[in-house]
């Protein structure tokens, strides 16, 4: 990988919080998921819905604004706001498992802010 490359990649890692969850989000379990959707800001009636739906990590990555309205997350500002964190959370995930493969050493980091 292009150093330029790999230092601006490992600059939108910086600052990051490490995530009690180390591995990645595909693999997070229902309770795992429940507890990024809790830390994130009024996300707790969120949590019990992906719960209730039996939200693993996979699926999370898959969610739509089809499928959050289907699940009841309503207003559309609220999906949409989540469909960024989950893309932000896609994003950093693809980075990390980049910089691994490049030998880049980095904590998690799955949220921002």
């Amino acid at each position: 990988m292009d150093t330029r490359l790999q230092d601006g990649a490992e600059a939108l890692l910086e600052g990051c919080p490490t995530a009690e969850v180390s591995r990645p989000v595909g693999q997070w379990t229902v309770a795992e998921v429940g507890a990024w959707l809790t830390a994130r800001s009024g996300a707790g009636e969120l949590a019990e819905l992906a719960r209730e739906h039996a939200v693993s990590g996979r699926a999370l990555l898959r969610l739509t604004e089809g499928t959050l309205r289907r699940m009841g997350v309503a207003p559309r500002s609220r999906r949409r706001e989540l469909l960024r964190e989950l893309l932000w959370l896609q994003l950093q995930q693809e980075l990390e498992e980049l910089l691994s493969i490049v030998g880049g050493e980095h904590p998690p980091c799955w949220g921002h802010g």
